[in-house]
């Protein structure tokens, strides 16, 4: 395991020191290129090749269970130390939201194949985005925008999904024969998302200048790398939760913050100082606490 993230890592930081040469837009190019075409095509390959068997809702069912627990300890831990609104707003995202897609979806391929991968997609699509989505922006909503919700703004961004699409098509066409050329080729583009994730992924990563409170920072890591993947292993026991099912739901409850969440708190205002501090220090300890949670599933 230790070899997988470090080759992982190696690329991430290849990505990092290329900062030089690329420059942001080159960057945004390129995640839109993962995001979407590569990332989808390796989500329609992966489900049309391994279709989900089993208990996999209960996947779903977790994510949303674990995600609300961490959420309303986050809200509170915010309202306790008397964070501002935004956050607040900004240690919810952080904490529910997982890098599973540029750093799950690598290490789950690595160590479990398309099987594991599919499973992880799951989680991903139909689980944490979803919840997101919904909760994410409500949680928005409520303290940082007034008037009305709004419901189309999330049914877009929900729609607009590649991957969730990716999804979709791979569920549905599963039983329809394609050519090989077909199905080759999209495989083929599915490949490179792993590299180009975690370039794009060293590429985004950024050390703040400016300093912030450490404490609830730290209480931002602490939930995020501890305490969700904690609840997600406790869930495996009470659901319970068997075999790959329950390793792929404890490792990519265990992923450092999502880099979305930035794009979230830049989008609606809230505390992006915040939110990068937390995605950059809970990635590079990510490496110690995936092995640990690695560990207590194996």
């Amino acid at each position: 395991m230790v070899e997988i993230i470090l080759t992982l890592v190696f690329i991430i930081f290849i990505g990092f020191y290329a900062k030089r040469i690329f420059r942001k837009e080159d960057r945004d190019t390129l995640s839109k290129f993962v995001f979407s075409f590569t990332m989808p095509s390796l989500i329609f390959s992966s489900l049309y090749k391994n279709p989900p068997e089993g208990d996999f809702w209960k996947i779903i069912v977790g994510v949303w269970i674990i995600s609300i627990i961490v959420g309303f300890i986050s809200l509170t831990i915010g309202k306790i130390l008397n964070l501002s609104k935004t956050t607040r707003a900004s240690l919810f995202l952080v904490t529910t939201g997982g890098n599973v897609t540029f750093m799950g979806y690598p290490i789950l391929e690595k160590l479990y194949g398309n099987s594991g991968l599919t499973l992880g997609i799951i989680y991903d699509q139909l689980g944490m985005i979803t919840f997101i989505y919904i909760i994410g922006f409500l949680v928005i909503q409520i303290l940082t925008i007034e008037g009305d919700f709004n419901w189309k703004l999330i049914f877009k961004k929900f729609i607009s999904n590649p991957p969730l699409w990716g999804l979709i098509a791979g569920l549905i066409l599963r039983s329809i024969p394609f050519p090989n050329f077909i199905i080759d080729g999209i495989s083929l583009l599915g490949r490179a998302t792993t590299p180009i994730m975690m370039f794009v992924l060293g590429l985004s990563l950024e050390k703040p200048k400016e300093k912030n409170n450490i404490l609830p920072i730290t209480w931002g890591i602490i939930l995020k790398l501890i305490a969700l993947p904690f609840f997600a292993y406790i869930f495996t026991l009470l659901f319970p939760l068997h075999g790959l099912s329950a390793k792929v739901f404890v490792i990519q409850s265990a992923m450092p913050s999502m880099l979305f969440s930035l794009v979230l708190a830049l989008q609606f205002n809230l505390d992006y100082i915040f939110t990068s501090q937390v995605i950059f220090y809970s990635t590079f300890l990510s490496l110690i606490t995936i092995n640990f949670w690695i560990g207590v599933i194996s």
